[in-house]
């Protein structure tokens, strides 16, 4: 096998002014799934013909377990003011270990203090090798707000229930979104052959 076969990552992190112009941007490399991730990747591949149970642990730290037929959806694209899940960005400064399940400190959605407006998760662009999530946060909270973490959550649906799997957490370098402005981050997942 080859150093770098397998799957990888890379965040795209931009910030804009008031009046859209970019004042910061960088791109690092994701090495950052988590636990969760593999257990997701299970069920994405329909291991063992669905005989095998699965366990994760939900973003409100609960453990769930189900029989990988009972899976029903899996998903990431949250809709506009949706933050249970799709990219969701934070403030903690906590190093990112396997066993995490949510980001430290999630800014939550809204216009108040502190907060910032999440867009809808779009697939910006699609290859034959990767794909290309983003989502554009605005800040109306009247203050600036200071993004830390990012991290990547899907949506699972298994019987009637929906749960929320953390499949991947980044700490970032400390990013300011000033007020009247907006973040927006892309996360680009890449299979290497």
């Amino acid at each position: 096998m080859k150093e770098n076969q397998g799957i990888s990552g890379e965040i795209k992190v931009t910030v804009l002014d008031k009046d859209g112009k970019v004042i910061k941007e960088f791109k690092k490399k994701m090495d950052s799934f988590v636990k969760n991730f593999h257990t997701m990747f299970i069920v994405g591949m329909a291991m063992n013909n669905g005989s095998e149970e699965v366990s994760f642990i939900d973003t409100d730290g609960t453990p769930r377990s189900s029989l990988l037929t009972n899976v029903d959806f899996i998903d990431s694209l949250a809709d506009d003011d949706d933050d249970t899940f799709g990219i969701q960005v934070g403030s903690g400064t906590t190093p990112v270990s396997l066993t995490d399940y949510k980001l430290d400190s999630k800014i939550p959605h809204g216009t108040g203090s502190g907060q910032l407006d999440y867009g809808a998760c779009v697939v910006k662009e699609t290859g034959d090798d990767y794909r290309t999530v983003q989502r554009t946060f605005n800040n109306s909270s009247g203050g600036d707000v200071t993004v830390n973490e990012i991290g990547y959550v899907c949506r699972v649906t298994i019987e009637t229930n929906t749960y929320y799997a953390l499949l991947a957490r980044d700490v970032i370098s400390t990013t300011t979104v000033p007020n009247g402005g907006s973040l927006v981050v892309e996360y680009t997942f890449r299979i290497n052959p």
